[in-house]
């Protein structure tokens, strides 16, 4: 129903940009669009329950922003509601290796790919304006499977969970591989190693994503291979009003010494 800009962008060589939000909230989802984030992650795992996902996935598609869904585990009573409600595409976490990866393209794609279970009375196939083969298609094309690697054990795996078909990207957790690896911090030389031999394993297959804070870790990570960078809100957001109320109450300071 709605184009999928994540993977338009990436089809055209570009680097798409997205936001992750931990809030159940509409206006944040539509700041987001307005900011001019590609995508927004509506966090599963790390912030609201499931039955908030719906009403966010509209206000993205009426803002212009493509909505992914990261679910809190490998559940097919997350995976699927998800998709039928319109998201762009669902993000796992916690992909180790290529057993694990192909049970989820099984159940997030439709045949020949995997065996999603079918309606044409949910949102995703227009509430039947779709025809059956016009749902399929659009639904294997554009509904995205996307599994994140974040321990060693599925960096090592990645050539082999690159090569499935169904796959479409491949996220790099950062912070829990950062702790898998037992390195000092997500900027570790060890960190960017393996992210670095990811976008290698995975050969052009499929693009390569991961997290990044700062012009120089954006930076970085491009130059490293990464196709599609994910950002927060809620740290964001915070910082922005510690800045904001940090410099009020410095100017506060300074007229009161003028006085």
């Amino acid at each position: 129903m709605y184009p999928n800009r994540l993977q338009q962008k990436l089809r055209s060589g570009e680097v798409a940009f997205g936001a992750a939000i931990q809030i159940d909230s509409p206006w944040l989802v539509e700041i987001c669009g307005l900011a001019g984030f590609d995508y927004v992650l509506l966090d599963g795992e790390h912030g609201f329950a499931a039955y908030h996902m719906p009403q966010l996935i509209v206000a993205a598609n009426a803002s212009g922003i493509t909505p992914i869904v990261r679910v809190p585990n490998h559940d097919r009573g997350l995976i699927l509601p998800a998709l039928d409600a319109g998201a762009g595409g669902v993000h796992v976490p916690m992909v180790n290796d290529a057993a694990q990866a192909k049970a989820l393209v099984h159940e997030m794609k439709y045949a020949p790919l995997g065996e999603r279970g079918f309606s044409l009375a949910t949102r995703a196939s227009g509430y039947g304006s779709l025809t059956q083969d016009e749902h399929v298609r659009r639904a294997n094309e554009e509904a995205l499977c996307i599994v994140t690697l974040e321990t060693a054990e599925a960096i090592a795996n990645a050539a082999e969970i690159a090569g499935i078909p169904g796959i479409d990207l491949i996220f790099i957790g950062r912070d829990d591989l950062t702790e898998s690896l037992g390195a000092a911090d997500r900027g570790a030389p060890e960190v960017r190693e393996a992210i670095r031999r990811t976008v290698e394993q995975a050969g052009g297959r499929v693009a390569v994503g991961t997290t990044a804070f700062s012009e120089e870790d954006a930076k970085l990570m491009i130059e490293t291979g990464v196709r599609f960078l994910l950002t927060g809100t809620t740290r964001t957001i915070r910082q922005a009003l510690a800045d904001s109320c940090a410099a009020l109450q410095s100017g506060a300071a300074k007229a009161q010494r003028l006085d």
